[in-house]
């Protein structure tokens, strides 16, 4: 992949090898693959200049890399890059160099709901605070499923060349939360709390309840986000609820 004059990136972090629900991001939603609704969802986000589609090295990942081919050729702004499956950081590091970016938004696989409105949101916040990390954090009161990271490429860049925990290394949020000295932050939160609200892609169980999530929205609006699925869910909340314990 040739370098990009973009400057802020939507990186998807995505592999077909997935342990708990293998082959998930080719799923279809509403007949559209899951990662197909992720890259069209990243584009919409306001600031965002290029998205790129972080897969891991190695066998195992053809299907994904052809549907990801697909979506390049289909778009100018959208890449494809590769790095070690065990080593999150340095593949997102690899992508950042590649793409020139200087601003990141890590996005995940296994998310088909992101909302562009509220990614957005977050990243015009990481601009005006001036910090190097801004997140929607697990317990931020949006729907499980929808959360974001946006950190500068140096902190990335940085992690890779100083992280020696392989936690870190995989989930390398905590390398800069866990060093707030450096890496100053901060987060998204809302009310009302509907964390509650799951729209995450984690099991068949999920992908069952997404299937029909999608069906009953995306006829009508191909990107709705957290407005329309709080009403479905006053509707139907037995489609959002998790996985029992």
């Amino acid at each position: 992949m040739s370098k990009s004059d973009s400057q802020t990136a939507a990186i998807i972090q995505a592999r077909h090898s997935s342990t708990r629900l293998p082959g998930k991001v080719m799923m279809p939603l509403a007949g559209v693959p899951v990662l197909t609704h992720i890259v069209e969802r990243a584009k919409r986000i306001e600031g965002i200049d290029a998205v790129c589609v972080a897969v891991p090295d190695g066998p195992g990942q053809e299907p994904l890399v052809a549907l990801a081919e697909d979506l390049v050729r289909e778009s100018d702004t959208v890449h494809l890059s590769f790095g070690p499956e065990e080593d999150l950081v340095r593949r997102y590091a690899i992508a950042v160099q590649q793409l020139a970016a200087d601003t990141v938004m890590q996005l995940w696989g296994d998310c088909p709901l992101i909302d562009p409105a509220v990614a957005g949101a977050l990243l015009a916040a990481y601009r005006r605070a001036g910090v190097s990390f801004a997140t929607i954090p697990d317990d931020s009161g949006y729907p499980e499923g929808v959360e974001a990271h946006v950190m500068s490429a140096e902190a990335i860049l940085t992690a890779d060349r100083e992280a020696t925990d392989p936690e870190e290394r995989e989930a390398f949020h905590l390398f800069f939360s866990r060093r707030p000295e450096r890496f100053p932050s901060i987060h998204l939160n809302r009310k009302p709390n509907r964390h509650a609200l799951k729209v995450l892609l984690d099991t068949e169980d999920d992908y069952q309840r997404l299937s029909q999530i999608f069906d009953a929205l995306y006829p009508r609006n191909p990107v709705f986000g957290i407005g329309e699925i709080e009403a479905l869910a006053e509707e139907r909340p037995e489609l959002f609820k998790g996985n029992a314990p």
